[in-house]
């Protein structure tokens, strides 16, 4: 199952998420967002974790990620998808598509508030390409994977205290993903 730990702001988070085997990290180069990493520092995360650890930078807008075009290994944006063959972006979304021809489709049932709430039923028809975020953390996690089965999930505060990265979190988070998969495959 792919497993990213969104709103990383430092190396040492990085580190973290390599070490407790986590598949991707998610940098936020949205200017409004609490998690907001500026230019300078996003160019030195992605250096750090070129080459280890699955990159996905994100924001609201194209224009935000566009300037990270090759430098990342995919972009999540929130907006109408564009037309385009680049199957390194990542939508993000809230209701339904008319349309699904890209790669991956995050569902935050959350609205990106971090309060879990129920995912909706069309959400099973996407599940070999969607990746569940919104309020997720290390009790929930499981009955989700468990009920839903998606591609991957996605988790930002529920691995934080008082809006920072928490290793025991990240910890606890990735090891009920892993016992949930080793569960389901049986």
């Amino acid at each position: 199952m792919f497993v990213k730990v969104c709103g990383i702001k430092t190396v040492e988070q990085i580190q973290y998420a390599m070490d407790e085997g986590y598949n991707a990290v998610g940098i936020v180069v949205y200017p409004e967002s609490r998690r907001f990493s500026n230019r300078k520092n996003t160019l030195k995360l992605l250096e750090f974790a070129k080459g280890k650890i699955k990159t996905v930078v994100v924001s609201l807008l194209f224009e935000h990620v566009s300037e990270y075009i090759n430098l990342s290994d995919f972009y999540q944006i929130y907006e109408t998808p564009l037309k385009t063959d680049n199957k390194n972006f990542i939508y993000s979304v809230s209701e339904e598509p008319a349309h699904f021809n890209w790669k991956y489709l995050v569902f935050d049932a959350s609205k990106g508030s971090g309060k879990f709430e129920k995912f909706p039923l069309w959400i099973r028809n996407y599940r070999k390409r969607l990746i569940l975020a919104g309020g997720l953390n290390h009790l929930n996690v499981a009955k989700v994977i468990s009920e839903i089965k998606p591609f991957g999930v996605d988790v930002s505060s529920g691995v934080e205290i008082n809006g920072v990265k928490n290793r025991s979190l990240m910890k606890k988070f990735i090891k009920q993903v892993r016992k949930t998969e080793q569960e389901e495959i049986f």
